[in-house]
């Protein structure tokens, strides 16, 4: 993330913690904030060439391992 994003995602979630709104009304709030600036940067990104792939629910990032054998590893 950039300077300019990092700064700007603190100053908003400083917002979205007001002491002076109640838990319900903050929650909501703060989760519709949260939802548009993801649809912006999505947006931005996207805007600047950017593409979005789609993965497979069934894959995965870690490949199968052989299994281990432990069969006599113990000291005698």
């Amino acid at each position: 993330m950039s300077d300019e994003l990092e700064d700007s995602a603190a100053t908003d979630l400083k917002e979205m913690a007001s002491s002076d709104d109640s838990i319900e009304y903050r929650t909501i709030v703060s989760r519709m904030k949260i939802r548009d600036q993801v649809a912006e940067d999505i947006a931005a990104f996207l805007s600047k060439g950017g593409t979005i792939n789609e993965v497979a629910p069934n894959v995965t990032a870690d490949p199968p391992r052989k299994p281990e054998s432990n069969y006599g590893a113990r000291s005698i």
